[in-house]
């Protein structure tokens, strides 16, 4: 039986738990999407139902796997059997680590064997691999007889050994086998990351931990892994007789910079601890690691400290997204510091050549697609001279997110929040849960690793983006970005764990308007004119209509247009229908879940802005916003003229917010009636009006 090592994977993980595990979790433990976990799932049914097993699903508790101990042991002895299949980005990897270790050629043959595939597969490999070397300055010498061997500077070793590490980073696999090791239960020449011994690795870690307090860096979590490995791996090299140099000059900037005196204490322990000698070169390659490392949040940064080239870009980034998302961030303090805190190692990183991975990219990319874009562009113009990968300005956008998001209701339970994935994912999660749960009153936030020193008890509950390895601790695991499925899990945890149930305050305004801050009235007077003209315009030609649905003669949008051409909302019918049928090639214009489209375009054959809604009579077939395909009874034409300005746009899109933003009101549009939908658009927009027009 062909299992992927991905199935393999999970199911080996669901058979270790005793408990309900959600898909968040495992996607975490697994380091893949959620969607993907959703997929093998799936896949993995079958194979299990062939041991008698199967998966049981608890609405907000999340997956186990259910059956008896001998079925269970069985599918795990198979597991165990079951031949390993790797892909090909995971063979170079592991050929790279060989060739690392090998101080002599490593054969082709060799390779092969080890990896069970052939040896044309190898060579293909290596094709790829040297192009993937390259950059960092390293080559390989192929020769019939003689082998495959890694050529190089050391520091090109060292520095690939770093960005393959942060590629790999997993932390929870870092501190299980500490906690194991205290247990007494590790396996000490196992390696680990594929690069260095996990008894040498636990040996580093313990010598870092007891210099952190007298070093004052307080790194990151992910960071202060990182710092471990590449420690221990230049360790094992300097015991090989490899060693770095470094340019004079260098080394001398280097002894100039605040986190050198640090470096050179770590120095002294590694010597003691390792029986080293560790020259001045290694000690500016420690150096440079700090400078280049992750602060965690709390990190605090006196003014003197911080280079104020950097601080001066910090502040214009800062000013330049304000400026693009119209709202004033300059004063946000918080936001500035953790900026710094990020931008200030990644600097270092990108002049050292130092990747950075983050997990969380595709997803902040999909989410906060705007703000993105925005950040992308404010980066280019505040830091001209360096260019910042999408995994660094991905990290950005989760600052500035979590700025945005926070809002200032009071609250009313304590929680700690747990994160090992950088400095701005524990934020973004404060501020997701402080928009979603207004009941909690304060966060605090905790990494795995301080969270042993914590005062558990101090806390009313604990939410963590990862699993935490330690036992008899009782917390929720979520996505940082805190999704809909997740909003709701929490929600169901506080009514079991906390029902504390009390007022909420709300704080009175007792500001009063200045002279200064009075706006033009003119202008004022002019933009509303300009929204008030939209929601007219909208309300006036509202209508809902039967059609007769002829999709054998004609596509459904050449029957509506000619429709909206006789009331004179439309000036060609002909070419609106041809323009809303390019657009929908561009993707699914069905709203998932209901029997409904949103026809929506701005073009100039538009007259003025709309809102039309046409009852089929035959169901006709469209995409869907999510790719599928969806029958469809009822369409909505939404419909505006290309120069509309902006206030009229944004009324538009309130509308289709209101549509979406919950079942009941998707319900609503579906099914109500022409009265019951204006009365609807009536209400969305007298409460707009009241919120933006009349404060």
């Amino acid at each position: 039986m062909y299992m992927t090592a991905r199935e393999q994977k999970l199911m080996k993980h669901l058979l270790s738990q005793s408990r309900y595990v959600t898909v968040n979790e495992m996607a975490e433990a697994m380091q893949v999407s959620t969607r993907t976990i959703h997929r093998e799932l799936k896949s993995i049914k079958p194979i299990m139902q062939r041991y008698n097993l199967t998966l049981d699903k608890q609405p907000g508790k999340g997956l186990k796997m259910v059956g008896s101990m001998e079925d269970k042991q069985k599918l795990l002895t198979d597991l165990s059997h079951e031949q390993h299949e790797y892909s090909a980005d995971e063979r170079k990897l592991l050929i790279l680590c060989s060739l690392l270790e090998s101080q002599e050629p490593i054969k082709l043959y060799t390779l092969a064997k080890d990896l069970q595939v052939t040896n044309a597969t190898v060579s293909y490999d290596l094709d790829e691999l040297e192009e993937w070397i390259s950059p960092f300055g390293l080559t390989l010498i192929r020769k019939k007889g003689y082998g495959i061997q890694l050529m190089g500077p050391e520091d090109a070793k060292r520095k690939i050994v770093g960005n393959l590490i942060v590629n790999r980073l997993d932390i929870q696999m870092f501190l299980e086998a500490v906690e194991l090791n205290i247990k007494g239960k590790t396996d000490t020449s196992e390696k680990m990351f594929g690069v260095v011994s996990k008894g040498e690795l636990l040996k580093m870690e313990r010598v870092l931990f007891r210099l952190k307090e007298k070093t004052a860096y307080a790194l990151s979590d992910s960071s202060y892994i990182a710092l471990v490995v590449h420690l221990t791996f230049a360790m094992e090299r300097i015991q090989l007789g490899e060693t770095i140099s470094m340019e004079a000059e260098e080394l001398h900037t280097l002894k100039n910079t605040k986190e050198y005196s640090s470096a050179l204490e770590i120095a002294g322990e590694l010597e003691k601890a390792f029986g080293v000698t560790i020259p001045e070169a290694e000690v500016g390659y420690i150096t440079i690691h700090l400078r280049s490392a992750n602060r965690k949040y709390e990190t605090e940064y006196k003014a003197q400290e911080i280079e104020l080239e950097i601080a001066l870009q910090t502040k214009r980034l800062i000013a330049f997204i304000s400026e693009k998302i119209r709202m004033d961030l300059t004063e946000n303090r918080s936001l500035y510091e953790g900026l710094i805190a990020h931008l200030e190692p990644a600097m270092n990183r990108i002049k050292e050549g130092m990747g950075i991975y983050n997990p969380m990219k595709e997803q902040i990319k999909r989410d906060y697609f705007l703000l993105y874009m925005a950040i992308e562009e404010g980066m280019e113009k505040s830091f001209p001279d360096m260019t910042f990968s999408d995994d660094e300005i991905a990290y950005l956008v989760l600052h500035f997110g979590s700025a945005l998001e926070i809002k200032k209701e009071e609250a009313k339970i304590k929680a700690l929040i747990v994160c090992s994935s950088g400095i701005g994912s524990s934020k973004m999660l404060a501020s997701r849960l402080k928009k979603e749960l207004p009941e909690i009153q304060s966060f605090d936030m905790s990494s795995l690793i301080e969270l042993k020193d914590r005062d558990i008890g101090a806390y009313d509950m604990i939410v963590s983006t990862v699993p935490i390895p330690y036992e008899n601790i009782d917390y929720i695991v979520v996505s940082p970005l805190l999704n809909e499925e997740d909003a709701n899990q929490v929600k169901q945890y506080i009514k079991r764990k906390i029902p504390l149930i009390l007022e909420k305050k709300r704080r009175p305004d007792n500001g009063r308007c200045k002279e200064t801050d009075i706006p033009d009235t003119l202008k004022t007077a002019e933009k509303m004119g300009r929204y008030l003209d939209a929601i007219q315009h909208v309300l006036k030609n509202f209508t809902v209509n039967n059609i007769d649905t002829k999709p054998d003669d004609e596509p459904l949008p050449h029957q509506m247009f000619r429709l909206l051409e006789a009331e004179g909302l439309i000036h060609d019918a002909k070419k609106a229908a041809v323009c809303l049928l390019e657009r929908e090639k561009q993707g699914g214009l069905g709203i998932p879940e209901t029997g409904m489209a949103l026809y929506h375009l701005k073009n100039e054959e538009i007259v003025l802005p709309f809102l039309k809604i046409y009852d089929l009579s035959k169901p006709y077939e469209v995409n869907g916003m999510d790719g599928k395909p969806l029958s469809m009874s009822r369409v909505l034409v939404m419909m505006a003229p290309a120069d509309l300005p902006a206030e009229g746009s944004e009324i538009l899109s309130a509308i289709s917010s209101a549509i979406i933003e919950s079942k009941e009101s998707m319900k609503a549009f579906q099914n109500e009636g022409e009265q019951a939908l204006y009365q609807r658009l009536n209400m969305l927009f007298h409460a707009w009006m009241k919120e933006n027009l009349y404060q």
